[in-house]
């Protein structure tokens, strides 16, 4: 399995030099945690997550506050190296870039959706056959 079958398409963005109180915002308008920063040309160039602004005052930019070191990951990209570099950066977030163009964002939610999914199904598998009916 790999990121593009797994990764939100829909991927809420921010500008670098818009504010935090705008930040926020956002991410509570779209329901998101993170946020994909571009600079002025369109590039990614950060991500911004509840965690980096959670004690800000909403007066700053958010190129104060984003992770400056941008890992991203390819659409073919294994789920497991996904899920192995979130866990050994301690992040929640990948971008998800098809060369320069971003294609979607993989989260930590995403992949327990995958867990849970598997789960679902190794449960299905061992049930009795006369309680799948019910």
């Amino acid at each position: 399995m790999t990121v593009q079958d797994v990764m939100t398409r829909k991927v809420v963005t921010i500008g670098a030099d818009d504010s935090v109180s705008r930040a926020r915002a956002r991410m509570s308008a779209a329901g998101v945690h993170q946020l994909v920063v571009r600079d002025r040309r369109g590039w990614v160039v950060g991500v911004l997550s509840t965690g980096d602004i959670r004690r800000v005052p909403d007066g700053g930019a958010v190129s104060d506050f984003m992770c400056r070191r941008l890992l991203i990951v390819r659409p073919g990209t294994s789920v497991g190296s996904a899920a192995a570099l979130m866990r050994a950066h301690a992040i929640g977030s990948l971008p998800v870039l098809r060369g320069t163009r971003l294609v979607g964002i993989v989260t930590v939610s995403d992949l327990l959706d995958v867990v849970d999914e598997a789960d679902d199904a190794a449960f299905d598998r061992l049930r009795p056959a006369a309680t799948r009916a019910i």
